[in-house]
């Protein structure tokens, strides 16, 4: 593929974006309306593309994708323990604003702007594969180990610098690579009061199943593997939702980027964003040629090379600092921007 077929694929994705972004500085979208271009996209539209083009996958293909499975366990989970460690131990940060950075990190928004692109490289198909096995180990595993971890009491030690605000009472969980709900604009003092019980494992991780993004694409995989053929009205039904799936993803990209604002160009957002889009990419694709086949090793490092997603914006704004709010926001706005250049140079780089 040529650098001017990569653009082809990449450039309308940014100029929808950026269409979503000029209604959102002309308030043609409130709150209300930024909050149901998300619902529509996480709750209707992509849980239905992801459930029939899985579905209408033959067996023998969702077999094969078992290495990409375990590569993308590691870029989420083995990185994101690694992250965790290296911010807590060696630059001694406290343990919510620590889990918060870590997950900034490595939770990117592919369920918004994946559809488009990896469709556009792949196919529709074969993009929504990878991206359904992410959404399960960020939905079902990694997110609920984060709510665990924020849910903790902090011990700071004499002198150190603390997160500042008290735990969220009650578990939100926001569905992977979607917008953080608009109560994450606000600042975490809003949100502070009297501490609430701690989150437990299988509430969180219960929540995160009763989601369409997850049981969607687990639905498709049960009726691929039984053998049960697509109904016609059902594609033509589904169809017709999933094709709301990609405008409105991308719209809504460009709304909350407008709701946050100017980034705050600290050494933190820069750490953050390059982590995100040039240094998790290429350390799993690395991986992968090592491990597994070139072709698994390209699907997963475009997965993980997408903006920071808001979702870790929203965990900061109910469990951070209202410093943990200003840089996550900005490293959402930052990435995107540069994501811009390194997504193309990316796929380049793995032809």
């Amino acid at each position: 593929m040529s650098f001017a077929e990569i653009f082809t694929v990449v450039v309308p994705v940014f100029l929808l974006i950026l269409v979503g972004y000029g209604t959102g500085r002309r308030a043609l979208f409130d709150a209300g309306g930024a909050q149901a271009l998300r619902e529509l996209t996480m709750q209707l539209a992509l849980p239905a593309a992801l459930l029939l083009s899985i579905w209408q996958t033959p067996r023998h293909v969702l077999v094969e994708q078992l290495p990409l499975v375990g590569l993308l366990a590691l870029g989420f989970l083995a990185v994101y323990a690694v992250l965790l460690g290296v911010l807590r131990l060696a630059a001694r940060r406290p343990l919510r604003r620590a889990a918060l950075f870590a997950l900034a990190c490595v939770q990117p928004q592919y369920a918004f702007m994946g559809t488009s692109i990896l469709g556009g490289l792949f196919g529709t198909a074969e993009a929504a594969v990878p991206i359904a096995v992410a959404g399960i180990i960020v939905n079902v595993v990694l997110d609920p180990v984060v709510l665990i971890l924020l849910g903790m009491p902090e011990h700071p030690e004499p002198g150190a610098v603390t997160a500042g605000a008290a735990p969220a009472r009650r578990p939100v969980l926001a569905t992977v690579g979607g917008g953080a709900p608009e109560a994450a604009a606000r600042p975490a003092a809003a949100e502070a009061g009297s501490p609430g019980p701690r989150p437990s494992v299988p509430r969180t991780v219960g929540h995160a199943l009763r989601e369409p993004f997850c049981w969607g694409p687990v639905l498709g995989l049960v009726l691929s593997v039984a053998g049960v053929g697509v109904p016609e009205i059902a594609d033509s039904a589904l169809s017709l939702l999933a094709g709301a799936a990609s405008a409105t993803a991308l719209l809504y990209v460009g709304v909350s980027v407008a709701r946050i604002g100017r980034p705050a160009l600290s050494p933190a957002v820069w750490a953050v964003s390059l982590t995100s889009v040039v240094v998790l990419p290429l350390l799993v694709y690395g991986t992968g040629l090592l491990l597994t086949s070139e072709a698994v090793a390209a699907q997963a490092a475009l997965i993980l090379a997408f903006p920071v997603s808001p979702v870790p914006l929203m965990f900061a704004a109910r469990h951070g600092s209202a410093e943990d709010v200003r840089t996550i926001g900005s490293a959402v706005v930052l990435s995107l921007l540069l994501s811009f250049v390194t997504l193309p140079l990316l796929i380049e780089l793995i032809g």
